[in-house]
């Protein structure tokens, strides 16, 4: 059996990739050990650019049925009872990409759906009950062999492979590291700690069900009820008392509650579960005022209305691979990073690692003459690997920055502190100048050296999302959808974005020179040729997008044509084009994952960044 890509690992991490690559018509094969999906909720964040990521890839129309949105982050002192010290909004269009910020999610839920989207694909096929054993490289692949659920010997080349079966998989740990001294180290900052983990499942108590509860007198339904011992969004505690971190997960109906805490003194002689009540039953006992009684009265919610799906000791550290590749095979997800309970950010990373390599192995697999070279191989591959080593560390500053709020008794200053965050951040942020780890990643790679960009053309930076009006070459129906959309109606890897107003006189002199640069280019025409053209109009103008043209055509949709769809609080129709950051640019070469390759301002830039482009691939 052959395909272009081998995939370890049915995880988020791998089935987005498998879907990425499906995307650039690559065609994958998912190999998962597990017959079925594993039904313990292990992830339960999907956050920032990996959401809008998923978006586009087609799970957009199921996020509500995967979990629910994160409104905001609360940070308190020694239990979730108290008021918080500290607390994120997370409301409004904060990353600039007009989607929710963060999903609270099911992870089972979450691979439901991923899964769904790759059954339905032509180009991607997962494999369960598949346990991947061995493989052979050679110079123009890999052969992957493995047994099928009968124990069934059977074997599978391909010009990759790549591990996403986690920190313990086999690519890693029987593969790369005894080959190539492929290793997990201590990353930005050392944290080594056992928690105990729970996954709780709720059943709302009734009069009917608990008619002795003292809550009917306080004027309770169930539904407060709910709301009073399991607060909704997300919760860290600080000490004095354990460091915790808890909070509602999955779709609001499923009624399903995440608590971790620390247990430093932990012991393998200890009883999870017998620790674990003594440490939640104080945190869900309230002291209730009945409404016809002066004195109020301790209630615990009832633990016959508590269902442990889960409770068991981890053993949680950051850590991050020495080495991202060797030769032909790479690794994504839990099998290069790993990161304490603090930032909820395993499953964005893992999905921002497969991103990022997909449309490189789609340049790799179509384009003969690099597959073949090693020195380009590696360089195209070391650029992914640089990336994705600085989004790693922006993902832990923002866990260290939780871990900090979580983990450390607070002291006379941090009220201070916070307060200076605050302002400053309003005040930046009032300029669009976007502050902290929390929206690094929404900011692209500037300042990676040796990214796939060029940093002298203004590349590295991440396009900001909007809604737009968009017409489609020979199609007479206008859409309006997410600007993520409109720049993937082409056939090629890479996207020409042409910023320029609809009715514009110099308009069509100015494309049939376009043309004759894309003709003059040797780039591959899989990568970028004259297919690849987007047009944006950034003006304001109500003119009507034009008819008939040969390429897509869109622009900013007005509000008035937004009634029904749902735009965030703090939404700007402008940020498409202040994340941009030149009014002038006129040539925009953009990736797939919205990085900027390279803009300039007229033909002969657009030229050179061409020319640039071309020879990173030949």
């Amino acid at each position: 059996m052959n395909t272009d890509v081998v995939i370890v690992g049915g995880g988020p991490s791998g089935l987005t990739l498998g879907l990425a690559l499906a995307r650039h018509q690559v065609k994958s094969i998912i190999l998962e050990k597990e017959h079925e999906i594993t039904q313990d909720p292990r992830g339960v964040v999907l956050t920032g650019d990996a959401l809008r990521s998923l978006w586009t890839l087609g799970l957009g129309k199921h996020v509500s049925s995967i979990g629910q949105e994160l409104h905001s982050l609360n940070f308190h002192t020694t239990t979730h009872q108290n008021e918080p010290f500290y607390r994120t909004m997370l409301d409004s269009d904060v990353l600039e990409h007009a989607l929710p910020c963060t999903i609270l999610q099911s992870q089972p839920r979450l691979e439901y759906f991923l899964r769904h989207l790759v059954a339905s694909s032509e180009y991607c096929t997962l494999q369960s009950g598949c346990e991947v054993v061995s493989r052979d490289e050679q110079a123009n692949g890999v052969t992957v062999h493995y047994l099928d659920s009968d124990k069934t010997p059977h074997q599978i080349h391909a010009a990759w492979l790549v591990g996403a079966d986690g920190k313990r998989g086999v690519v890693r740990k029987h593969f790369l590291e005894p080959s190539a001294g492929v290793r997990q180290e201590t990353g930005i900052f050392e944290y080594e700690g056992i928690w105990i983990a729970a996954n709780l499942k709720i059943t709302l108590p009734t009069p009917q069900s608990h008619p002795d509860l003292a809550l009917w007198t306080a004027g309770l339904d169930p539904e407060s009820v709910y709301d009073l011992f399991w607060p909704a969004n997300w919760h860290f505690c600080r000490p004095p008392g354990k460091p915790v971190a808890c909070g509602r997960f999955g779709p609001h109906s499923d009624r399903l509650w995440r608590h971790e805490f620390a247990v430093p003194e932990w012991n393998d002689s200890m009883d999870a579960s017998a620790k674990f009540w003594e440490h939640l039953t104080p945190l869900i006992t309230r002291k209730i005022r009945p409404l016809h009684s002066g004195c109020p009265v301790e209630v615990t919610f009832p633990r016959d209305c508590i269902e442990v799906l889960r409770c068991r000791p981890f053993r949680f550290s950051h850590r991050v691979v020495n080495k991202w590749f060797a030769e032909r095979t790479m690794l994504i997800g839990d099998a290069a990073h790993v990161f304490p309970p603090f930032g909820g950010q395993g499953v964005a990373c893992g999905v921002q690692d497969a991103l990022g390599l997909a449309w490189r192995l789609a340049i790799l697999t179509k384009v003969g003459s690099l597959a073949h070279s090693r020195t380009l191989r590696e360089s195209l591959l070391q650029a992914w690997a640089d990336e994705r080593r600085m989004g790693t560390d922006n993902s832990a500053r923002l866990t260290r920055q939780n871990g900090e709020l979580c983990n450390k008794e607070g002291s006379w200053s941090l009220p201070v502190q916070l307060a200076c965050l605050n302002v400053a951040d309003a005040f930046l942020g009032a300029l669009g100048i976007r502050l902290g780890p929390f929206r690094a990643d929404s900011q692209g790679y500037r300042g990676c050296v040796g990214g796939g960009f060029s940093t002298e053309d203004g590349g590295g930076i991440k396009l900001g999302q909007v809604y737009v009006q968009t017409r489609l070459p020979d199609s007479s129906t206008l859409r309006v959808e997410l600007s993520d959309q409109a720049l993937r109606h082409v056939p090629t890897i890479l996207t020409l974005l042409v910023v320029a107003p609809i009715q514009c006189s110099e308009m069509d002199q100015e494309l049939i020179a376009l043309h004759k640069v894309l003709r003059q280019s040797k780039m591959d025409p899989a990568v970028l040729s004259e297919q690849s053209i987007v047009q944006f109009d950034p003006s304001d103008s109500s003119d009507h997008l034009p008819s008939a043209s040969r390429w897509p055509v869109c622009r900013v949709a007005p509000a008035d044509l937004l009634i029904g769809y749902p735009v965030r609080p703090g939404y700007s129709s402008g940020q498409f084009m202040r994340r941009l950051g030149d009014p002038r640019a006129r040539y925009v070469i953009l990736r797939p994952d919205n990085i900027v390759i390279a803009m300039s301002r007229d033909l002969g830039g657009l030229k050179g960044s061409l020319d640039a482009l071309e020879r990173n691939l030949s």
